[in-house]
């Protein structure tokens, strides 16, 4: 019934060097809004962080983040939230 398929494919000794080096690749672009809204420190990045953390994978929220990170207005160096 089923027939045994013997597919030869050749060792590549650097196959786990290049499938961690795209991995790698992926964390970077995935966390790329977080690293550019904390590098840019943008108004309300911790909200950021955890949005892209969280819902980043449906790739709508990711693209919006990302946008947030490279185009909202920077906060002040030293500048803290107003506390109510």
């Amino acid at each position: 019934m089923f027939a045994y398929v013997d597919y030869y494919v050749p060792y590549n000794a650097n196959m786990s060097t290049t499938v961690w080096a795209l991995y790698l690749l992926a964390v970077l672009v995935y966390c790329s809004p977080m690293i550019i809204a904390f590098y840019r420190n943008v108004d309300n990045k911790w909200w950021l962080y955890f949005a892209n953390l969280l819902l980043g994978y449906t790739g709508i929220v990711w693209t919006y983040c990302l946008f947030y990170a490279i185009f909202k207005s920077k906060q002040p160096p030293g500048a803290r939230p107003a506390i109510a």
